[in-house]
């Protein structure tokens, strides 16, 4: 036996230190030393008697160091209030349940928390010998509760100075803490924010709320509050729920936030929409008038190029046309009064040779200038379509170009891929190789400038489309002419007698009628590429362009 502690007995036995009974048995000295909680026994006077081993390491103290000591050498700072607690059970005999007691362990300096429960020891005849105290640490607990405070304080400090209006709700959905910005809002400490809801939506959002509550889902709608100036606003009101580790609710957090910008923003673009859709229909009703009135002015145009370029062969067959018929008239004079002499015959007759020259000549290139006119007008006709080798057509077309090359040092060079059959127009095909040779001679090679012309056809990256790519390394254009190129009347050379129709007719035929698509490239003293794609199968409709 060790200061009082015989672990072979097997009967309660009297300490010769202390005079008090002790459990001796062994089965329950092992629960008592094995046990997940702090166990002791104290004397009457405060004295230990008995430790278990768990007490040690949850106070950090030793067996050696207490037992037989007194409370108050061993742990001065807690004696008054053990000394308490055991007078109190040894005068009423009544047990101490959950005291709370704070301190350090013998071997830290940090503050520590235990929860102790304390009962009486009775003798045979129930007399209290002395008094059992179990001890529990819960110093985790206390902090983790200190956190959550903590937290708590944090998140009321953070919600009181956003300015949304916030709460929050237990798992059943009363409403338990209000932000101060609620209060200044609605004027009031109430926690029934159904209260506020407007007349008309007051059921529907119960019913969303009650729905919430059953399901545990989150929840959004729109609501209107009414404020402390007693008028009505609208806001956004969301819920969502808090889960615990068990993902069970056991809280809602809610926001109410204000949208009465919003809404007057919404009310102001759907006036804004409203008056530019009105504005819209005024415009195309206005782009109307003027698209009537653009078609005149092009007409008017069109009439203008057209009395322009025709007037000088005309003007002139019709100045050589008025002196032949006065010479004939001059002539039959003569001849009714027999003074016709033959040396006035020979004269007329030479007179009417040239004036006939000038006549076809002024005339041919009058039919010329019409025959160009036509290809811009709405009603000209184009050849049927029908299928056809692009290359072998633009092979033959070349061919009818070479001798336009006259004495020009040029060179026509061409490249075609072979069997790209074509379901076309090829009337309109040549007419556009024709014009863009016509026009490269014309402007890309002044004053008898060597240079080349190369035609390339290939099948385009896509089966359906082929690529047509004329190029020139001539004089090339300005950015200015450039964007111009492909209007009608617009040329550079117009007192050399172009008419500026050959570019814009090579893009009528290519996009009207051959349903293609063409791109310009130039840049002076580079050269021009005209890039033309062609669908193999022209639109049905184009027959009728």
């Amino acid at each position: 036996m060790t200061n009082g502690l015989n672990r072979d007995a097997t009967t309660v036995q009297m300490s010769p230190v202390f005079g008090v009974p002790l459990p001796q048995q062994p089965a329950l000295q092992l629960i008592y030393d094995t046990a997940p909680i702090g166990l002791a026994f104290l004397s009457p006077d405060c004295r230990y008697l008995q430790i278990n081993q768990r007490l040690t390491e949850i106070c950090g103290i030793s067996v050696e160091d207490h037992l037989g000591r007194s409370v108050r050498e061993c742990v001065p700072a807690l004696a008054d209030a053990v000394q308490g607690i055991v007078d109190s059970i040894m005068n009423t005999g009544d047990p101490v349940i959950g005291v709370e007691v704070a301190g350090q362990r013998a071997d830290q300096t940090d503050e520590r928390s235990w929860v102790t429960y304390w009962h009486p020891l009775r003798n045979s005849v129930g007399e209290i010998v002395g008094v059992n105290v179990a001890a529990e640490e819960i110093t985790e607990r206390k902090r983790a509760e200190a956190a959550l405070k903590a937290s708590e304080r944090q998140f009321h400090t953070l919600a009181d100075s956003i300015p949304q209006l916030v709460w929050m709700a237990d798992a059943g959905g009363k409403i338990f803490w209000f932000n101060n910005h609620w209060r200044q809002y609605t004027g009031t400490d109430s926690q029934d924010w159904q209260a506020a809801l407007a007349p008309g939506p007051f059921h529907g959002a119960r019913e969303r709320w009650a729905l919430a509550l059953q399901t545990g889902t989150p929840f959004e709608l729109e609501v209107s509050l009414r404020g402390a100036d007693g008028q009505y606003r609208p806001f956004l009101t969301r819920a969502v729920p808090l889960r615990d580790a068990a993902s069970a609710v056991y809280r809602w957090i809610g926001t109410h936030i204000d949208i009465s910008e919003r809404k007057r923003g919404e009310q102001e673009l759907r006036n804004a929409r409203d008056a530019a859709e009105a504005a819209l229909h005024n415009l195309k009703e206005t782009q109307n008038s003027l698209i009537e009135a653009e078609k005149l002015a092009a007409l008017g145009r069109l009439v203008a190029g057209v009395a322009h370029e025709i007037n000088n062969p005309v003007g002139t067959s019709l100045t050589v046309a008025s002196s032949l018929e006065h010479k004939t008239a001059m002539v039959a004079v003569e001849l009714a009064n027999g003074t016709l002499k033959r040396s006035t015959l020979n004269d007329f007759l030479e007179v009417s040779r040239e004036a006939s020259s000038q006549l076809v000549a002024n005339l041919n290139r009058a039919a010329n200038l019409i025959q160009s006119f036509k290809q811009v007008a709405t009603d000209q006709s184009y050849s049927n379509q029908r299928v056809f080798d692009l290359g072998e057509l633009t092979e033959q077309i070349v061919t009818s170009l070479r001798p336009g090359l006259g004495k020009q040092n040029l060179a026509l060079t061409i490249e075609c891929q072979p069997d790209l059959a074509m379901n076309s127009y090829p009337g309109p095909y040549g007419q556009v190789l024709t014009n863009l040779f016509l026009n490269a001679l014309a402007h890309a090679f002044p004053n008898g400038k060597n240079g080349t012309i190369d035609i390339k056809v290939v099948q385009a990256a896509g089966d359906d489309n082929v690529d047509v790519l004329f190029s020139d390394d001539g004089c090339g254009m300005s950015l200015d002419v450039r964007r111009k190129a492909f209007d009608p009347f617009f040329t550079t050379r117009r007192e050399q007698g172009n008419t500026g129709l050959g570019l814009h007719i090579i893009h009528t035929i290519v996009t009207n009628c051959l349903g293609g698509t063409l791109t310009l490239e130039s840049e002076p003293g580079k050269g021009t590429k005209i890039h033309l794609v062609l669908p193999r199968v022209a639109p049905a409709s184009s027959a009728a362009s």
